[in-house]
């Protein structure tokens, strides 16, 4: 009917022998893991769970924010995940439903998150054993620390752009350096949530969050602030770099613009002699002298040299 729906519970050992998971599954636990093509499709699968439907359209939702909801029958948590793809941040939510005695966990697409776990169980199976809310914490655990290496790979490219800035290269790529910030905005944006999430987690008075679980959640908050903290020094340099390109930039507009208008003043007297000698009048100085010509080309020499020295001397050149 659809892919990716998984079941662990103590009535289902057929299920995990077709998985090749072997384990003995605790009674009155459940993990239901589900990747719905649709809504409809989602609400049949839901009905007996008494689920909200704003819950579901949250779900179905790809956009849908980050989020800790309580309602009287379960309690509704939207995590979301962070990728990095051809230096674009793709944002993937998980959905996690939890009840007194069975979690669901619910994508709109296959994550190796959960595959890995489910494929791991062998390994992974004590966590069921402590409870369900340690299965959200894993979870939770490896898509954060998944951001790690995005925002150190981004922090490699802040350290090359500070390289070609002190380096004076042309060729700096500023698409790539507002791709930049936008990505570590976007993962400012979901930490911010994250951090939030995990407070309300911990000031919640929900069941399925016990005195032992608190502390690994504590975990996930402790590195999510570190990503944050990494995150905000790599936007500092990132807007150090592109402050101080722009103001080398403008630097050199500002001396090319110097070297131009001194340029242009020293021709304007040039000019102004060339411009009264090409008037027609019959009568006027050094026509009739034989040097005349010479004369004149080195008086105008003589002026720009005098005019290149007096702004010499004002420190202007």
């Amino acid at each position: 009917m659809f892919l990716g729906n998984w079941i662990l519970n103590s009535k289902e050992k057929k299920e995990i022998k077709d998985l090749n998971l072997p384990i003995k599954i605790p009674l009155n636990k459940t993990w239901i893991h589900l990747t719905p093509k649709n809504e409809e499709e989602l609400s049949v699968l839901l009905t007996k769970f008494q689920i909200h439907p704003l819950t579901i359209e949250d779900i179905m939702n790809f956009h849908s924010r980050v989020k800790y909801e309580e309602f009287k029958h379960y309690t509704f948590v939207v995590f979301r995940g962070l990728h990095l793809e051809e230096n674009h941040i793709v944002s993937k939510n998980f959905n996690f439903i939890v009840t007194k005695s069975c979690l669901i966990t619910i994508v709109l697409d296959n994550r190796n998150t959960i595959l890995d776990l489910i494929n791991d169980w062998s390994k992974q199976k004590i966590l069921l054993n402590k409870g369900l809310e340690f299965i959200i914490h894993k979870i939770m655990d490896v898509e954060t620390d998944h951001m790690i290496p995005i925002v150190y790979r981004i922090e490699d490219q802040a350290e090359d752009l500070e390289s070609q800035v002190y380096s004076s290269d042309k060729d700096l790529n500023i698409e790539l350096i507002f791709m930049m910030r936008s990505n570590l905005q976007q993962i400012k944006k979901t930490i911010h949530q994250h951090v939030e999430l995990l407070q309300e987690l911990e000031n919640s008075n929900t069941d399925f969050i016990t005195v032992e679980s608190d502390a690994f959640f504590r975990d996930v908050k402790d590195h999510s602030i570190r990503i944050l903290e990494i995150a905000e020094t790599v936007k500092e340099m990132i807007s150090s770099a592109l402050e101080v390109h722009l103001t080398i930039s403008s630097r050199k507009s500002n001396n090319i613009m110097k070297i131009l208008t001194i340029m242009t003043a020293i021709m304007l007297p040039m000019s102004l002699i060339a411009g009264l000698y090409g008037m027609n009048f019959k009568y006027m100085p050094l026509l009739d002298i034989e040097l005349g010509f010479y004369l004149t080309l080195g008086g105008m020499f003589s002026i720009g040299l005098l005019m290149y020295f007096y702004f010499k001397f004002k420190d202007w050149v």
